[in-house]
């Protein structure tokens, strides 16, 4: 459920820009909305140890700022290459996993990252003269997917902070992340009180029916089930989102985006694939 609502986000966001909430402006909309019923749980973190604390500050500078990042490309680059330059995080957690946690590089990671840098290679469309097609919402859903990999492999731990108090968090690094892009990134004026007034029943919609529900899963899920399983199964959101996007986003979608999607969930299928069985195994389970 939370794959479909995430791979879904999109269609109410262009149609907050339709009515006249421009440029990065919608994010901070949304994820303002969003974090408002959550920020008072919060609260609840008083008295709690010094390491989960710690815990729930890393939640909100990797998974909450990753959010706002992710929602923001959505609107600033087409939504297929959103998508899928945000699932190339597998790639960015092997990658993390054998520089930073001196994990050996085995085949199964090789391969794995040969054919996500391929899939980035297809869906910028780099040719034989190396010129980069990358534009802000490039940017930001890479740097999304690398702030969820760096999150996977340091954030979700089971601690005395439940999901409520850890989605309290996510909705601070979020709202945190929407004023900076907006501060630093935003050359447009902020919206009229009018335009805010005619887009406020989709910016509600937005934010309380489809962020705030993928917020609070994704805090639950990281409890309960392994990382890698629960990437797994959010990739989903590459066939609801990508599918989406091209029936109903007039956005191009030809042979290249086809090739980059293919490589991509191909990457992370081995990458996941492998971790899950490892996780499985009776190794993993004692190592677990």
């Amino acid at each position: 459920m939370g794959a479909i609502l995430s791979g879904l986000t999109w269609i109410p966001l262009r149609v907050i820009e339709h009515h006249g909430v421009a440029g990065l402006w919608v994010t901070l909309a949304v994820v303002a909305i969003a974090a408002l019923p959550l920020l008072p749980l919060l609260l609840k973190a008083r008295g709690l140890p010094r390491r989960d604390l710690v815990g729930l500050f890393w939640i909100a500078a990797f998974i909450g700022v990753d959010y706002a990042f992710y929602t923001a490309s959505l609107t600033t680059t087409q939504v297929s290459r959103a998508i899928l330059l945000f699932y190339m995080a597998p790639v960015w957690g092997t990658l993390l996993e054998v520089f930073v946690l001196r994990q050996p590089l085995t085949l199964r990671r090789g391969s794995a990252l040969a054919l996500g840098f391929a899939g980035l290679i297809a869906i910028f469309g780099i040719g034989f003269d190396l010129q980069l097609s990358l534009n802000l919402g490039d940017v930001l859903a890479l740097l999304s997917g690398i702030l969820w990999s760096v999150g996977l492999l340091f954030v979700f731990r089971h601690s005395a902070a439940g999901p409520g108090i850890q989605s309290g968090a996510v909705a601070l690094g979020a709202l945190v992340g929407g004023i900076a892009i907006v501060v630093l990134l935003e050359s447009a004026p902020a919206p009229s009180l009018d335009v805010l007034v005619q887009a406020s029943p989709w910016v509600l919609v937005t934010g309380l029916g489809f962020i705030l529900p993928v917020w609070v899963v994704s805090m639950w899920a990281g409890r309960v089930m392994s990382p890698a399983r629960m990437t797994l199964i959010f990739m989903a959101e590459v066939c609801f989102g990508v599918g989406s996007a091209a029936l109903w986003a007039d956005q191009p979608f030809g042979a290249r985006e086809t090739i980059g999607t293919i490589l991509v969930l191909a990457a992370a299928a081995v990458e996941l694939g492998g971790s899950q069985s490892a996780a499985l195994s009776p190794e993993g389970a004692s190592r677990t």
